[in-house]
């Protein structure tokens, strides 16, 4: 089984791109499955439906276009893998979309980082000056703060990571808001949600760094904070500013738009 697969041969530039200038966008999340042969070619797969066809045919053409190779050191074979693709797009009726992140889960993998289970490991969640771990993920917490908990406001939040000679750096690549309640309201709390939801992202993405970045150079994570459900077949969600990052540039990006779980990787 390959235990490191690495993207071949493939742009995202050759998806529909749109701009993200604009402060609402809408957010899907599509599950599927995939074969890869020994070779490293897509033999099958499944994808959820978007719900509109232009996307469907675009995203079934970027699957059947992935190309892989093993893990140096590691005998090729066939794997199946389940994957997630998150797309952002700025309207209901838009037809053109970005991929957000694309993540993978295959089947028989030998997890090397998992979440804390035992009161040991989650006490060292607790513990601020703890020494960094490799091989557990903290759980995720609300920050507290009653008065963002009355307005059931959640957020979501994409956190780069990059290795120097002094440890991880996080920061936080990008802040999305969502609620059941009306834009109004939504607004009415958007400058606390963003403080708040901001401070915890990256605290969080400090506390699991090296469990995420292992021998990586970089590495892109999502953490979401949930506070009230959204089942909208496409989320609305209210995108806030956040600081550009020097580091992360665009050659940056297209390495860790695809990242991996299990040790799957793309890049």
């Amino acid at each position: 089984m390959f235990r490191s697969l690495q993207l071949c041969g493939f742009l995202l530039s050759a998806l529909p791109v749109l701009a993200l200038g604009q402060t609402t966008e809408y957010s899907k999340r599509l599950t599927g499955t995939v074969d890869v042969s020994a070779a490293g070619q897509v033999q099958t797969y499944t994808l959820q439906s978007a719900g509109v066809p232009a996307i469907d045919q675009g995203l079934g053409n970027l699957v059947e276009s992935w190309s892989f190779k093993p893990q140096t050191g590691i005998a090729p074979k066939p794997v199946r893998a389940e994957f997630q693709i998150t797309l952002l797009r700025a309207s209901t009726e838009d037809r053109n979309y970005i991929v957000k992140r694309v993540e993978f889960f295959p089947e028989n993998a030998r997890i090397t980082v998992r979440g804390a289970s035992t009161a040991e490991e989650m006490a060292y969640c607790k513990q601020a000056d703890a020494a960094p771990r490799r091989d557990v993920i903290c759980p995720v917490e609300l920050p507290a703060n009653a008065e963002l908990a009355t307005m059931a406001v959640s957020a979501e939040a994409y956190i780069a990571i990059r290795k120097t000679e002094n440890g991880p750096q996080v920061a936080l690549e990008s802040l999305s808001l969502y609620g059941s309640q009306n834009t109004k309201l939504l607004n009415k709390i958007a400058n606390l949600a963003k403080k708040e939801f901001s401070a915890a992202a990256l605290a969080w993405g400090q506390k699991n760094a090296a469990a995420f970045l292992q021998d990586k150079e970089h590495f892109v994570t999502r953490v979401e904070f949930v506070q009230s459900n959204n089942r909208s077949a496409w989320r609305r969600q209210e995108k806030a500013e956040v600081p550009a990052i020097d580091w992360f540039t665009e050659a940056v990006r297209a390495r860790t738009v695809y990242v991996s779980q299990g040790g799957l990787e793309l890049q």
